[in-house]
């Protein structure tokens, strides 16, 4: 079943001398290939704990048994950590969880995804795969002008709806038409001069750092979009401990959803490379930072600021992925989605995915990844869910409420 047929295609895999037994080197070679980094020499010490027989080198049978205890939760210290009578540091458990890993990638669910396992950056991996996938992500590219051009499309489009709807307004006898709402809620959400400033000044800021460098951008943009929502949840919590505001609960859900959604993306950045320079996380942390302690004040003096700041950050971020989905849509389906995106869209529980999305019914948008091109265009229509999410907490009459309790 399962497990037995994962741990012997594993093995399998890695007994490339066809000896009927695996070597430190071999497992070392086989973790590593799929972008598993450990040491070679924990491998070893792991391999000398299964190597029960005394013969050197570990047999399928060795090995489908320390599985088999480990799936059943029997004698986990002992197989893992016990050693000829002795018992074996915790560094042990390292190439262990790495084994295991590696095994649970070939299932039978897995295994025809296998190659979205890769890491088109993992400095370890050298294959001609690996070197391809690498050279086609330096080929990808974003036109920071065709970027500003799109926001500005937007911004004429919704100042023309705005207009219309004023127009519809003025011609109704009643004036309470839903062309009224609609004039009452742009007018709300239209930005404030005191945080244009600060927007202009963080796009042009990622235009410099990251020209040429998309997914470097992309991951630094995941990093500090993740803080709005940290914010939030740390005020409407502070409201509650002070018992100023105590129907937050449901804002407080959708913002760890919101926040949840933000470290997936950051997570698939990962897989992309997109952390490899010091400069680029030095970066990230600090600018982080200071995004959360601003946001906090800002919060506290207006919290339709502080969601109008966050909307701005978000529609920029729609239209950035839009134009880089246009600008390499060719390249991106001939490339696998990393694993993440896999894991993440396609998983059977996707509650805290559907509670973000405040404008749509819970599972009315189920993604499926095939390419990396999939990945991108599923990661923009998030963000265009953060925009819909942060008008309504401008805009709502009543007190803002999750996908799930609207269900209920």
């Amino acid at each position: 079943g399962g497990l037995r047929d994962a741990v012997k295609t594993a093995f399998l895999r890695m007994d490339k001398d066809g000896s009927g037994s695996l070597s430190t080197k071999e497992v070392y070679e086989g973790l590593n290939s799929v972008g598993i980094a450990v040491s070679e020499e924990d491998v070893g010490r792991m391999v000398a704990a299964a190597d029960t027989d005394g013969v050197e080198g570990v047999s399928e049978v060795e090995l489908q048994a320390m599985m088999s205890d480990i799936a059943d939760g029997k004698a986990v210290m002992k197989t893992a950590f016990r050693q000829r009578g002795a018992w074996l540091p915790g560094f042990i458990a390292q190439p262990l969880v790495a084994l295991l890993e590696y095994i649970g990638r070939l299932d039978d669910k897995q295994d025809q995804k296998l190659q979205a396992n890769l890491r088109p950056y993992e400095a370890g991996e050298t294959s001609d795969e690996m070197l391809t996938l690498r050279s086609k992500l330096s080929q990808l590219v974003l036109d920071n002008d065709a970027v500003w051009k799109r926001e500005e499309n937007r911004r004429d489009q919704i100042r023309a709806a705005l207009d219309r709807a004023k127009q519809e307004k003025a011609a109704s006898a009643s004036g309470l038409t839903d062309y009224g709402d609609l004039v009452n809620k742009l007018s709300q959400t239209e930005s404030p001069g005191i945080i244009l400033g600060p927007y202009f000044l963080l796009c042009w800021l990622l235009d410099v750092l990251f020209t040429n460098r998309p997914i470097q951008r992309f991951w630094f943009l995941e990093n500090v979009a993740r803080m709005p929502y940290f914010s939030y949840s740390t005020m409407l919590a502070l409201y509650e401990v002070l018992g100023w505001w105590r129907a937050s609960s449901d804002a407080r859900v959708i913002h760890f959803a919101e926040e949840w959604n933000e470290v997936q993306h950051l997570k698939m950045m990962e897989a992309l490379g997109g952390d490899r320079l010091w400069l680029d996380r030095f970066l990230a942390r600090h600018a982080a930072i200071f995004y959360y302690i601003i946001l906090n004040h800002v919060w506290l003096f207006s919290p339709s600021i502080a969601y109008n700041f966050s909307e701005l950050i978000e529609f920029h971020a729609v239209d950035t992925y839009g134009e880089f989905l246009d600008a390499n849509e060719e390249l991106l389906k001939s490339m696998p989605a990393p694993q993440e995106a896999v894991d993440y869209y396609e998983n059977q529980n996707l509650f805290l995915f559907d509670e973000f999305q405040t404008g749509r019914d819970p599972s009315s948008r189920r993604p499926k990844i095939n390419s990396l091109y999939d990945m991108f265009m599923q990661i923009r229509d998030d963000e265009l869910e953060h925009v819909k999410t942060m008008f309504q907490c401008q805009t709502a009459e009543a007190q803002i409420v999750s996908p799930s309790s609207r269900k209920r």
